[in-house]
């Protein structure tokens, strides 16, 4: 399934499980309510994902990647986030694609929880997330990890068991 973060978050989560969200009373959406675009993608170890020789921890140096990732928070509790779709070929070389992806959410108490709409039904997910005036951050790793990159084993990514995602309200 595609990642979400939470698709973002996107991220944005990652879809794991499916579920009725209506009877969610949670809500301080208006806290979230925004523009956000992902700053710094951070892994527990250095990787060298380009290829040049040199490794780095934040992935946005290593790959071009994962730019386009942002999330929007409608005021409505409906949300719009493109997300990076990272693979690698045959020869390990790093494959980029993104996708959009739509839904609701809620938020309250650090937890955000998404709907997302996918093939037709929904999955939803919740992530605890750092909410401050100007950032929105969580953590994914084990299982999550292997989402963010399809076909990871054997590949520069396969090391990879945390990563840590920053994205800044604009």
């Amino acid at each position: 399934m595609k990642k979400l973060i939470l698709p973002l978050l996107a991220g944005i989560l990652l879809i794991t499980s499916c579920s009725d969200n209506s009877n969610q009373t949670t809500n301080s959406n208006a806290a979230l309510v925004g523009n956000y675009v992902l700053t710094t993608l951070t892994s527990d170890v250095a990787v060298d994902l380009n290829q040049d020789m040199a490794t780095d921890m934040e992935l946005t140096n290593e790959t071009t990647c994962f730019d386009n990732m942002a999330i929007s928070f409608n005021a409505d509790g409906t949300f719009t986030s493109t997300v990076a779709e990272v693979s690698f070929d045959n020869a390990n070389v790093l494959q980029c694609n993104t996708s959009v992806e739509t839904g609701t959410y809620s938020y309250g108490n650090g937890l955000l929880t998404i709907t997302v709409n996918i093939n037709g039904g929904t999955a939803t997910e919740s992530q605890q997330v750092v909410l401050t005036a100007t950032t929105l951050s969580f953590n994914v790793d084990d299982n999550d990890v292997a989402q963010y990159f399809s076909g990871a084993v054997g590949t520069p990514a396969s090391s990879i068991t945390s990563l840590d995602f920053v994205y800044t309200k604009i």
